[in-house]
């Protein structure tokens, strides 16, 4: 129960470190690189909660529809203010700045400038003297608080449609191009620009990214610029989706606008859960379900991706802003997900991906000296890893939507696949691996796989694929052409108080046998959670690390015994109701024994020890405990620690062992060793340097704890 104290202790500390990281929002987190806004309602500023969001995460405000000419003057001589009003009182009493939008667009606009009383169309002239008042009326009234406008939106043709008789036009057909042309074009900015001076004047768009439309784009700035309309930044919307755009459109479209301007804002960034993107009005609103994990992170991958485009572009970047404060709010339906909030305000785990980047990542240089994995299939080359601990994949799945790979999580999920020009879905860790193996699988589609390029290795509770990323240490557990090796077998014995015929693997060393009087002492050693007998065998080399011990001279031969530990059917939350009662049966009572009869062992306490990795530690305490006539030398691997007053007799065992990895919070080790040996135990704490809780910590325990036993 101790132990079962200090995890919910570590928890809560970790809980606390969570809710103080909120004192940093996003605004902050990105005040080296350019603003952080984000597109209100009227209720995101008069509920108390969401204006306390606004505040801590965000530099910029956006009306989201208040602005809009439709909003604030629906008829000729009719100006409704309330809305727009409230949102830039808002932004005035906490010292926000704004982003006005927007002036002139085809949908959502002040239709009735087009006709005159009677319903009949206007010239353009008329059009303009009435944009004219429009625009001025609006700036005026908020030049104070507003910093920059999107003055025209999407004016733009999505595609150019050309036909026999009909020349296509790289501009939206909407009704201010047919009376005016592109003129009503430079007409607004000029406009805006008297009306204020000071303001940056962006023409906004989405799909922006296309190259066709990224063309069309800026051949029209650049026109107009040429002609001496005042345009002096682009807008991006980012209206974008999990499976797109790549970050190479991304950079490719910022790169060329940044040759005709020096200001590129984000305007209306969300990324929605489907295959839909843009700003068409016309859209899947999705249906009412809880969002799969692999669409989740399908979707913090590609904010990441994206952010890390915008990074780069700092020098021309100055604001990104999200269309909508939470999923609640989004002009997409709730159930397309497409922002940082959910529907009850609370930040999603896609929320931390893009507040919390590493900088360092940005610009990371991946050496191209990849090998295939250790543990790959006979004739495949992925997937591969190089010098650094970085891992490439390459998979050929055609009719795939999407691909990721749980290995190279770094908070994000996984690993997200893209698929190249060639057809395969290729990409890379986005930071190196920890040396040492590691399980992971294939979600292609929602549907997990395993990798077809690598073994299979159980753990997770199922057959998982293997990675091995080399360690600077690795000789311990490499195959040797100069050593003996023992032998590894299968054995199986009857487990009567299961009714099963349970299975083992056995270790012997290679003296064993060659002399028929000669016994040796067993160490058994168990899995941890989600692995089985196999384990410490395979993924574990601890056959492989035993030969190469015993060849150095570090130890005595002596037996390993492996076996399921029964530990799978515990589930997360549950483990304070596990007691190992079942396990310590089929351990002490079952297969003891049988090893006893059945191998030339010495068969008393003192020839015997117990060790485990992780939940294989956490059995260890528990059954040594209770039975203490059993065992003579214990081992936590990673699986919590003992205290003095554990041990009822200083005399029951003669070593005590306990380790974990460096970023396991060592200092747990240390102290409850350090308190063993002020009790007079013969306790050794080890931390494998540089580790968590994988196998090399546990390789390296081993070797730790070998040459301690049986002395």
């Amino acid at each position: 129960m101790k132990l079962i104290a200090k995890m919910t202790l570590v928890i809560m500390m970790c809980l606390s470190g969570a809710n103080a990281a909120w004192a940093q929002g996003l605004k902050d987190a990105y005040q080296e690189y350019f603003k952080i806004g984000v597109a209100v309602n009227k209720y995101n500023v008069a509920v108390p909660s969401q204006q306390s969001i606004v505040l801590r995460e965000f530099n910029s405000v956006t009306a989201e529809n208040d602005m809009k000419p439709v909003s604030v003057h629906p008829a000729e001589g009719v100006w409704n203010w309330g809305a727009a009003d409230s949102i830039a009182n808002f932004c005035r009493e906490n010292g926000i700045k704004m982003r006005g939008h927007c002036l002139c667009w085809h949908s959502q606009f002040s239709d009735w400038m087009f006709k005159d009383k009677k319903g009949r169309p206007v010239k353009k002239e008329v059009f303009y003297e009435r944009l004219r008042e429009h625009i001025y009326t609006v700036v005026n009234r908020y030049k104070d608080v507003v910093y920059c406008w999107d003055v025209v939106n999407e004016a733009m043709a999505d595609n150019v449609q050309s036909w026999p008789g009909h020349e296509g036009t790289p501009y939206r057909e909407s009704q201010h191009w047919k009376l005016c042309g592109d003129e009503f074009i430079a007409k607004a900015f000029q406009f805006a620009h008297e009306a204020d001076p000071n303001a940056l004047l962006f023409y906004n768009d989405y799909n922006e990214f296309e190259p066709g439309k990224r063309d069309r784009i800026y051949n029209m700035v650049k026109k107009m610029q040429e002609a001496g309309v005042p345009i002096h930044g682009i807008g991006m919307q980012g209206h974008y989706n999990i499976y797109g755009p790549s970050e190479e459109e991304l950079d490719a479209a910022i790169t060329k606008y940044s040759e005709l301007v020096n200001h590129i804002h984000v305007t209306e960034l969300d990324v929605r859960m489907n295959i839909e993107m843009g700003g068409q009005l016309r859209f899947s609103k999705g249906e009412n379900k809880p969002v799969a994990p692999y669409m989740q992170t399908l979707q913090n991958d590609q904010y990441n991706r994206i952010f890390r485009v915008f990074r780069k572009h700092k020098n021309v970047i100055d604001c990104v802003t999200f269309w909508n404060l939470s999923d609640k709010d989004t002009w997409l339906g709730v159930n397309n997900h497409p922002l940082l909030f959910d529907e009850q305000y609370k930040p999603k785990p896609v929320y931390k991906v893009v507040r919390d980047f590493d900088p360092a990542l940005d610009n990371a240089v991946v050496k191209d000296d990849f090998k295939p994995n250790y543990w790959n299939q006979p004739g495949q080359q992925y997937p591969m890893v190089n010098s650094q601990g970085y891992v490439k994949f390459r998979l050929n799945v055609p009719d795939a939507k999407s691909v990721i790979v749980s290995l190279g999580l770094g908070g994000h999920g996984g690993t997200v696949l893209r698929k190249d020009k060639d057809g395969f879905w290729t990409g890379i860790t986005e930071r190196p691996e920890d040396p040492g193996f590691h399980y992971y699988h294939l979600t292609i589609d929602g549907c997990m796989v395993n990798d077809p390029g690598t073994g299979n290795f159980f753990g997770s509770c199922r057959w998982e694929s293997g990675m091995e990323i080399p360690a600077p240490d690795q000789d311990f557990y490499e195959v040797r052409m100069d050593v003996a090796h023992g032998n590894m077998q299968q054995v199986l014995f009857p487990s009567a108080s299961t009714g099963e015929v349970k299975r083992a693997f056995v270790y012997t060393p290679p003296t064993y046998g060659k002399n028929k009087k000669e016994r040796f002492p067993v160490l058994y050693l168990q899995h941890g959670w989600g692995e089985n007998e196999t384990s410490w065998p395979v993924q574990g080399h601890a056959g492989i690390i035993m030969d190469n011990l015993i060849a150095k001279g570090e130890i005595k031969p002596f037996i390993v015994v492996m076996t399921y530990g029964m530990t799978n059917d515990v589930k997360f939350g549950k483990l304070h109701e596990f007691t190992a009662k079942e396990f310590e049966t089929v351990l002490v009572d079952e297969l003891i024994p049988y090893i006893d009869a059945n191998f030339m062992t010495k068969a008393d306490k003192w020839n015997r020890a117990m060790a485990g990795l992780s939940m294989g530690g956490f059995e260890t305490r528990l059954i040594t405990l209770r039975r203490p006539e059993v065992f003579g030398y214990y081992g936590l691997l990673s699986g919590g620690q003992y205290m003095p007053e554990d041990i009822r007799d200083q005399k029951q065992t003669r070593l005590i062992f306990q380790s974990c990895g460096s970023k396991e919070n060592p200092d747990r080790i240390n102290q409850s060793t350090e308190a063993l040996q002020k009790a007079g135990l013969n306790a050794v704490g080890y931390v494998s340097e540089g580790t968590g809780h994988e196998f090399l910590t546990w390789r390296r325990s081993l070797r730790e704890l070998a040459p301690l036993l049986f002395k």
